[in-house]
């Protein structure tokens, strides 16, 4: 666009009417919106936050209405024939450049880079002033410069600093609580070591609220992609229960694996998350436990992050299970699982399939 409107101002003063409706053609680049298609291919394969992308893409819009309100602004250089004895714009260079063999007026990048700089500081009211309009067509179209980049630069610094408000909501709200706590703390006059240590157990405990608050986009997936899901994020310890681990190997050479795999999803989905403080004791008989942080012992046994113990839960006999208190050596996260929901899920698939029933 800029290269035409120089070569105009340039080459062909007199010609302005024709080339002017020409330069019209160059409005078909607003075709280019097409290109949400494209971006959309690209949303589902790259990982980028979409406040990241929001601050890009208003970024390359503000240097879009740059581009073109600079192209707007050399424009006029070809409605006002520098033959007409009229003032313009780039006459105040013919005093800089004494001496100079590439005048302004002679080289199109040194005109674009300069209606870059005149539109730059238009936009975003800084205006030094050393440029500035000449006459009557150069005042209009500076008058509806003003305009288009007033607008712009509130709508786009507007919607700049919503992204950025929103960008990290998890923190802002871990970092309101932190107030509320500390302001409950001061309110109750609890003592500074209790204060020190409810303050340590919030910082570690955000990254159980992260968890627990991704639960919703899993109950928000379809069946199979929330058994996929659940079955790749407990796989680890999947693996260590003997029961659930040869039902899923069971699973693999069977004609009809749906109630296998159900049923493992649904003893997922069916954990209950425990978080404790460092010097807790827990443990009741009769649950499943799997440490996912944290460190803990269990008599003389230590128990480190991806542990499972209570294995012996689905015994009836409270005299045949293993001792069940642990101590929490550091802050714990825990999943665990009651007896009783586990046989709850086992005779509703069992009901399903014979051959899971007898498994089981």
């Amino acid at each position: 666009v800029f290269v035409i409107i120089v070569k105009q101002s340039i080459q062909s003063p007199h010609i302005k009417v024709v080339k002017m409706v020409k330069c019209l053609r160059l409005l078909k680049l607003f075709r280019l919106a097409r290109a949400s298609r494209l971006l959309r291919r690209f949303e589902a394969r790259a990982a980028i936050p979409y406040g990241k992308l929001d601050l890009v893409k208003f970024f390359l819009i503000l240097l879009l209405i740059t581009h073109w309100l600079a192209n707007l602004w050399a424009l006029t250089l070809v409605l006002v024939d520098s033959r007409d004895g009229v003032p313009r714009w780039i006459d105040v260079f013919e005093e800089r450049e004494v001496g100079v063999q590439e005048k302004t007026k002679d080289t199109p990048w040194k005109i674009y880079l300069h209606a870059i700089y005149f539109t730059s500081y238009t936009i975003t009211s800084v205006g030094y002033g050393d440029i500035g309009p000449m006459n009557t067509v150069e005042t209009f179209v500076v008058t509806l410069m003003i305009l288009v980049a007033g607008v712009s630069w509130v709508v786009l610094l507007g919607q700049v600093c919503g992204v950025i408000s929103h960008l990290n909501m998890e923190e802002q709200e871990f970092r309101t609580m932190m107030d509320d706590l500390n302001n409950m703390m001061a309110d109750r006059l609890i003592a500074r070591s209790m204060r020190l240590r409810l303050r340590d157990f919030f910082l570690s405990n955000k990254t159980a609220r992260r968890r627990q608050r991704q639960r919703g986009l899993i109950e928000a997936m379809s069946p199979g992609l929330r058994g996929e899901v659940v079955l790749e994020g407990n796989k680890r310890w999947i693996t260590k229960v003997s029961l659930l681990n040869n039902i899923m190997n069971d699973a693999q050479h069977i004609r009809d694996s749906g109630p296998f795999t159900n049923f493992v999803v649904e003893v997922s989905l069916n954990l209950t998350q425990l978080v404790h403080a460092q010097g807790e004791v827990f443990g009741r008989p009769h649950e499943l436990y799997i440490l996912v942080r944290g460190l803990c012992t269990q008599g003389p046994r230590i128990h480190r992050s991806g542990s499972v113990w209570g294995l012996d839960f689905l015994l009836a006999d409270r005299w045949l299970l293993e001792p069940s208190s642990c101590l929490a050596m550091t802050y714990v996260e825990l999943m665990t699982l009651r007896r009783k929901i586990f046989f709850e899920l086992a005779t509703k698939h069992g009901a399903e399939s014979p051959e899971l029933r007898q498994k089981i």
